[in-house]
């Protein structure tokens, strides 16, 4: 039959060895090479002498059969490793599409609910996956999405071992997730059929989400504060610039009366009496909103040489109904000069007297310092019987926050600490604070030794 249609043995090695690549191109290597070995035995028993036996005589038609079958199964394997690449480029492609997806997805995620729960389900659904799980270091808040067999302390462990793995049995890989080298929660992913590289790009996108709502609630939260406290500072601007008023009136009777003298001894004592504390509070409301002034506003500052020993004498004693019977003691004697705004300078050693006599042992000293640093001149005011733990060390200088437990204490606002940071920072100076329960609390103040006349601050 085959010499009937002029076949001979080339023609038939070309339709056989393209039936072997079209057969390797559309099932693989396996099935190609099994019908290649077919077609060896066939062309020997058709095609080669003698005819419909499986011997060959001619030497030439073996080496024609072993080419033939070499060929075949060459082309073959190659038409396979297309086939291959092929199908594995369809795959990246479309996982790429999905992680397009999934990135464009979390941008609509909705900040003011919580973002965890809502990635893992944008997660599992985008990626088409069993199941996920993700540990939030920052809440400790674990939350699922789907079916993961897998513990919620085996979840925890993959943050705390810090352990990247995928498991080709289970089909799940656990990722730690990173803020840049520091670790943030850990997230794992049941069920799939993603590489490696999706993978962790899903871990590193979970990551930017997970610190990009962090920031927005930090904001968020910050922006409130700030509001917050523009409203208490506009009510206290407000109750001191009502509380003038009457006080001036007030002081100004008292005044009145004294200078006509026709008090008695007793009536003049008592209007005298009046008058001082009318004074007092006047000058309260007066530090109150400059105060307001100072947190509202730029603060520019009226700078001059000052001898601060001198300053810190005068304040002392101008705070002496606030120090009442504590005994106040300046350990500096030598002229110490700076160049600084007196009234603000001023402003802040009130506060810091004031702070150390409200929260120091009952007639407890209180110790003034002055050092002279090599850059900038160093002040410390120092009480006894007061302890800031070390968490509060920093917090204390928040405007409006007091210590839990301060207020059974003493009775304040929670501004004259900040106002004396604010101060000391106009100065480009520090502020901070030292606790120790047997030694006490101290303030420390520092100020540059050089600085240049900078605008005028105006104050009331």
């Amino acid at each position: 039959m085959a010499y009937q249609f002029h076949f001979n043995l080339s023609s038939a090695t070309s339709i056989h060895l393209f039936l072997v690549t079209a057969i390797a191109l559309r099932w693989g290597f396996l099935e190609a090479s099994a019908i290649s070995l077919l077609s060896v035995v066939c062309l020997d028993y058709f095609f080669t002498q003698p005819l419909f036996q499986l011997y060959m005589t001619d030497t030439h038609d073996w080496v024609a059969l072993a080419t033939f079958e070499s060929v075949a199964l060459l082309v073959s394997r190659l038409s396979n490793q297309v086939s291959r690449h092929a199908r594995e480029a369809e795959m990246h492609r479309s996982q790429l599409q999905k992680l397009y997806e999934l990135s464009q997805n979390v941008l609509l995620l909705d900040h003011q609910k919580p973002v965890d729960q809502q990635l893992t389900n944008l997660i599992q659904a985008t990626l088409h996956v069993k199941g996920v799980a993700l540990w939030n270091a920052y809440d400790l808040h674990l939350c699922t999405s789907g079916t993961c067999e897998i513990t919620d302390d085996e979840v925890r462990s993959t943050y705390f071992a810090e352990c990247n793995e995928d498991n080709s049995l289970t089909a799940t890989s656990r990722r730690v997730l990173r803020s840049g080298t520091r670790a943030i929660g850990s997230l794992v992913i049941c069920g799939h059929s993603l590489d490696e590289a999706s993978i962790n790009a899903t871990a590193s996108l979970t990551a930017v989400v997970i610190e990009r709502a962090r920031s927005f609630s930090a904001e968020s939260t910050a922006e409130a504060a700030r509001q917050s406290e523009q409203l208490r500072s506009a009510v206290l601007d407000g109750l001191a610039h009502a509380f003038k008023t009457p006080l001036t009136t007030i002081r100004s009777s008292s005044s009145g009366l004294l200078e006509m003298g026709t008090l008695s001894g007793a009536e003049k004592r008592l209007v005298a009496l009046i008058d001082e504390h009318a004074g007092h509070l006047n000058d309260l409301t007066t530090r109150l909103l400059r105060t307001a002034r100072i947190d509202s506003a730029d603060l520019r500052l009226k700078r001059e040489q000052i001898d601060l020993i001198q300053l810190i004498e005068n304040s002392v004693e101008a705070s002496q109904q606030e120090l009442g019977a504590r005994p106040v003691q300046l350990l500096a004697r030598t002229r110490s000069l700076v160049w600084a705004d007196r009234q603000l300078l001023e402003m802040a050693f009130f506060q810091l007297l004031d702070n150390a006599a409200k929260y120091g042992s009952p007639d407890s000293s209180i110790t003034i310092d002055v050092q002279e640093e090599p850059a900038e001149t160093l002040i410390s005011v120092r009480n006894e019987g007061s302890f800031i733990p070390p968490h509060e060390r920093e917090r204390i200088f928040h405007r409006f926050y007091r210590s839990p437990g301060s207020d059974r204490r003493a009775s304040g606002t929670g501004i004259g600490l900040s106002v004396v940071k604010r101060i000391t920072e106009a100065h480009q100076g520090r502020a901070w604070v030292n606790s120790g329960e047997r030694t006490g609390t101290t303030f420390f103040l520092t100020l540059p030794r050089t600085a240049k006349e900078m605008d005028t601050w105006h104050s009331e």
